[in-house]
């Protein structure tokens, strides 16, 4: 009998996963480059007119000059890293927040715009110290002594489904991940998402096998449904059927390999945007009382020396690929070729999406920070070893197949000479 791959899910909740991350990562934005007279020599003003607490607040800033405009480092604001001046608009109109008594040495320039050009500037580390507030606000920049103004905009309360987002997942993905890192010498980031990725791996370790079963006992059935494809293509009410019931009597579902998967996205999320706001102090609006007195600020982010809030272009993505390559290998077995037609076309589908899955962890891990990537390839590797496990320890079904079959003619061979 020929013993197909698997369907498995897992690699589209792969790719779903990937696309979220690119539309996070590669939404355009409308993209402005032409001298307006209306503008004045710089215009500033946010790339959306509303906002929800917490959402990055980011600014376009278009340079109408016929010169490159030069803005200074910033005098004064929270942690000198920045130099808009922000307005919040009370009963009595717009009413400068920014701590005029700061004072920072920073030196040269805090920001280069070419003639005619515009650049977009983050506000991802003041989205709660400095607009936690709902209500409206405007933007400033002091350049040369002339102050220029945005247009105002609006900062919302977030929805139900935010706040339960960031209070069930978000906030305790992040305390977990401070906590160990607050524990580990020399407070390293890189060593905390390690250790985090093998707790959250352990926990999840009776589900994951589970998926991983089912998935080989899904293999195992794949030539019994091919049979059923082949006799009852051409009626797919019967096929549906038909394949329920193979699926009824030997316990297996098709959706209960990718159970592990479904429990893991959230948490992938979560670190994702715990990484992605870099730890800042601006999240401890999200940290535990417990832990309300360990400096976010103190975390090291060197790894290998790689910054793990910054993206690793080439090394780790190419160790996650590589890593991921040999779980895609691990998880579709190869099988001798069949002559059936839908089989082959499976088994080329398959083929494909074992070399195109691992390209397209490998981009999209260059793409995020690369602490993301460490978490990546550590749940990788736990998974190549647990997989690796479950399939020496488990009973091989075709020597238990093969077993029955010579007893089943023993007994006839025997039965044949009595008579």
């Amino acid at each position: 009998m020929t013993d197909k791959k698997s369907f498995s899910l897992m690699p589209y909740l792969l790719v779903f996963l990937g696309t979220f991350l690119a539309l996070q990562i590669f939404i355009p934005k409308e993209d402005v480059n032409v001298k307006n007279a209306n503008m004045g020599d710089l215009y500033l003003e946010t790339t959306k007119n509303e906002y929800v607490i917490g959402k990055d607040i980011k600014v376009s800033i278009y340079n109408n000059t016929d010169e490159r405009l030069n803005i200074d480092a910033p005098r004064y604001v929270l942690d000198c890293e920045q130099s808009f001046i922000i307005y919040k608009y009370r009963s009595d109109g717009f009413i400068e927040k920014t701590n005029p008594d700061k004072e920072c040495e920073s030196e040269g320039f805090w920001l280069s715009i070419e003639p005619g050009q515009k650049q977009i500037v983050s506000l991802l580390n003041y989205t709660y110290t400095e607009f936690g507030e709902s209500g409206r606000y405007k933007l400033a920049l002091d350049v040369q002594g002339v102050k220029y103004e945005s247009p105002e905009f609006e900062v919302k309360e977030p929805g139900l489904l935010t706040r339960l987002w960031r209070n069930m997942i978000y906030r305790p993905m992040l305390n977990a991940l401070v906590s160990i890192i607050s524990y580990m010498p020399g407070h390293h980031l890189g060593l905390a998402v390690i250790v985090l990725t093998l707790i959250i791996r352990s926990i999840l370790l009776i589900p994951s096998q589970k998926g991983f079963e089912a998935q080989m006992r899904m293999q195992e059935l794949q030539p019994e449904l091919e049979k059923i494809k082949e006799k009852y293509k051409d009626d797919q009410t019967r096929l549906a059927q038909e394949t329920m019931l193979l699926w009824k009597k030997h316990q297996v579902h098709p959706f209960s390999s990718c159970l592990p998967m479904l429990i893991q996205l959230p948490v992938f999320l979560a670190l994702y945007y715990s990484i992605r706001g870099g730890l800042s102090p601006d999240r401890a609006i999200f940290i535990y009382p417990f832990l309300s007195d360990f400096d976010l600020s103190a975390v090291d982010p060197m790894f290998l020396g790689i910054n793990l809030f910054e993206r690793s272009l080439i090394a780790l993505p190419l160790i996650v690929g590589s890593l991921q390559f040999i779980q895609m290998q691990i998880m579709m077995r190869k099988n001798k070729t069949s002559k059936n037609k839908m089989a082959s076309e499976v088994e080329s589908a398959q083929k494909m999406m074992r070399y195109m899955m691992p390209l397209m962890i490998t981009f999209f891990t260059a793409q995020l920070p690369a602490a993301v990537g460490i978490y990546w390839a550590t749940n990788t590797s736990y998974g190549i070893i647990q997989q690796l496990v479950v399939k020496k320890f488990r009973p091989n079904p075709a020597k238990s197949s093969g077993n029955e079959d010579v007893s089943v003619r023993v007994i006839n061979k025997k039965h044949g000479k009595k008579h």
